[in-house]
Parts: structure tokens; C-alpha cells; sequence
């Protein structure tokens, strides 16, 4: 079976399961039933299997399927379950508390979501860079180059006219070289610095001599090489950050579901 096959049939499967669950709830309702609870075992049910994927990751010696087909279970059950929190919820949500617990699944969601999608663009926008970078090794990588790159504007002020190119370091470089990226290139990363610096770069050749130029082509291999490196690390880093902050959002969702669970079967015995 191949992977288009099974995506098709498990959009057709997810599509069938939203289906029954809405004619069900219609039957609650036409037969006066609580369609809240209902909806909410139903939440409950799906939301629960979704924990599933973590357990799995922990069960790596157990022979229960791989884990791409899990990862494909859990984005396919995951839209399940956001089809019934939208018939689940009430509108609009009233209460501090069942509003927290709405804000924080929606973010789950939209975090999921975003994982799912990243993790199929990013390697795919990697592999446009010839060269592979564990994200451990880039800091220790962007000192070396940073280094190298101020060793080659020093050889280049003994140069005469390569004094120009130590000086545009001086002003230019040495902070692209020596600052981290801001946090709107970790979250969007982009080429537009790394181009404006290589086309000044390549603007100073008019004033250099031969070993000027060379020196300034060494610079400018080096500025690929660290816009390479941090194009790297923000899509790598941006991928964990989604990563950390779908896992954390998790388990306090578990734990404000139970609260829930609780308050509303507590206020149902009080009724």
C-alpha cells in the first residue's frame, strides 16, 4: 500500500468518524439526551489516544508498528479530536477556568499542526544546503569561523589598500560574525542580510589590490558559510521550541482535563 493510498484512506476514515459522531450527537439532541457529555467522553476518548505517540516513542523495544505509522495515527486522530472540541464547546465559552482549558487546546492544535508541517518543509529546505550541521556543533562552528574571519581582516590591514577591507569588517562584519541572529530570523530565516553583505563585499574591489581581493573572497566564502550555519540552527531551533512547547501544553492539558472532569460531575451531583 502506498503512502498516498493510505493518506487518502485515512482522510476517508477521519471524514466517516466526524460524520457518525454528528449524526449521533443530532440523535442526543432530538432525543433530549446530554450531548455535552457525549461530545466530551468522545474529547476524552480521542484526546487520551493521542498520548498514545509518547508512549510509543518510550516503547522502542515493543514490535507495535513504527513509528512514522503512529506519528500518521496521531495527526489523523488529532483532527478527529478537533472536530469534536468545536462540537463540544459551548459558544461563546464562558468561565475563566473552561476558557484557559479551551485557549490551551486550540494552542495544542495549532502547534500540532505547525509540527506536522515543518517537519515535512524543513528537511526539504536543509537539503537545499550542501552541507549537513548537527544543531550541538554550530556554536562551536560560528566561533571557529568568526575567528578565521577576524585573522583574514587583520592580514588584510597590512595590505595597504586592504586596509578598506578590515575597516568594512570593522564596521560590517565583525557584528555579523560575533552577534547571534535576532529572534524574528529564528522565527521567519531569510537570505536578505547574507545578500547585502556579499554585494557590498563585492562593491570593494574597485578599491583593492590582488591580495586585497583574495582576502575578500575569503570573507565572503565565510559569510556563506555563516548564514548557512544559522540558517541552520533557526530551523532547527524553531523546530524544537514548536516541539517543546506542543509537549509541555500536553501534559498541563491533561491535568486541567481531569479538573474538569471532575467539577462537572461534581456540579451534575449537586444538581
Amino acid at each position: 500500500m502506498n503512502f498516498r493510498y493510505r493518506r487518502w484512506l485515512a482522510t476517508g476514515v477521519t471524514l466517516v468518524a466526524v460524520a457518525i459522531t454528528l449524526s449521533m450527537l443530532k440523535r442526543t439532541d432530538e432525543s433530549l439526551g446530554d450531548a455535552s457529555t457525549f461530545t466530551g467522553w468522545t474529547l476524552l476518548v480521542s484526546t487520551c489516544g493521542l498520548y498514545l505517540l509518547g508512549l510509543r516513542k518510550r516503547w522502542i523495544t515493543l514490535r507495535c508498528g513504527p513509528v512514522a505509522a503512529w506519528m500518521q495515527m496521531h495527526v489523523y486522530l488529532g483532527t478527529f479530536a478537533c472536530a469534536v472540541f468545536l462540537m463540544h464547546i459551548g459558544w461563546p465559552v464562558r468561565g475563566l477556568f473552561e476558557g484557559i482549558l479551551a485557549a490551551t487546546f486550540a494552542v495544542i492544535s495549532l502547534s500540532g499542526m505547525g509540527l506536522a508541517l515543518l517537519s515535512r518543509l524543513t528537511p526539504r529546505w536543509l537539503a537545499a544546503i550542501s552541507q549537513d550541521y548537527r544543531l550541538e556543533r554550530i556554536p562551536t562552528l560560528q566561533a571557529k569561523l568568526a575567528a578565521n574571519a577576524h585573522r583574514v581582516a587583520i592580514e588584510s590591514a597590512q595590505l595597504g589598500e586592504g586596509a578598506t577591507l578590515s575597516e568594512y569588517y570593522q564596521r560590517r562584519l565583525l557584528p555579523f560574525f560575533q552577534s547571534p541572529r535576532s529572534l524574528l530570523y529564528l522565527l521567519s530565516p531569510g537570505g536578505r542580510r547574507r545578500r547585502q553583505l556579499l554585494r557590498e563585499l563585492d562593491d570593494l574591489d574597485r578599491y583593492l589590490d590582488s591580495g586585497g581581493v583574495e582576502n575578500r573572497e575569503e570573507l565572503a566564502a565565510m559569510v556563506r558559510e555563516k548564514d548557512n550555519l544559522d540558517y541552520h540552527r533557526a530551523l532547527q531551533t524553531r523546530l524544537r521550541w514548536l516541539f517543546s512547547l506542543h509537549v509541555a501544553l500536553t501534559w498541563a492539558l491533561a491535568l486541567m482535563i481531569t479538573v474538569h472532569v471532575i467539577l462537572v460531575y461534581k456540579f451534575q451531583a449537586v444538581l
